[in-house]
């Protein structure tokens, strides 16, 4: 006796069955290997954070102490380099409060001050577009 082969279409909806099962170990096991996530990044406390993407500063306003020192965090999460400036007048005019050199797809924690109370102003060395205002008290 000839053993029974299964009809073309039970054939194909087993091999699926298989397909779907198969993929659905990968995953699990995907899921396994290196399940440990990876913790945000931690920063000095009390750090203002900004964050450059899409060719602009996710704030407009920095709310900093006056007459002390703080750390200034430049996330940049752009291919294109970019800095901060702290200025006493908008765009490049007044004198430079602050000036780090453009980073480019990193994070950098700067220590900036103190600097005295009143309003200055930010700006991206390489982006002039990318600003904002910066509020000491």
């Amino acid at each position: 006796m000839r053993p029974v082969s299964p009809s073309r279409p039970s054939f194909i909806a087993s091999l699926r069955a298989l397909a779907v099962v198969g993929l659905v170990a990968a995953g699990l096991g995907l899921a396994g290997c290196g399940g440990v996530a990876t913790p945000p990044p931690t920063f000095p406390p009390g750090a203002i954070v900004v964050t450059a993407k899409n060719l602009s500063f996710d704030t407009s306003q920095l709310i900093v102490p006056a007459d002390k020192p703080f750390s200034l965090v430049l996330v940049n999460n752009d291919s294109d380099a970019h800095n901060i400036d702290i200025r006493t007048k908008p765009g490049f005019d007044g004198d430079v409060i602050f000036r780090h050199d453009p980073i480019s797809s990193s994070t950098l924690v700067m220590d900036v001050g103190p600097i005295p109370a009143g309003t200055y102003y930010f700006i991206c060395d390489v982006h002039p577009t990318m600003t904002g205002t910066v509020v000491v008290q």
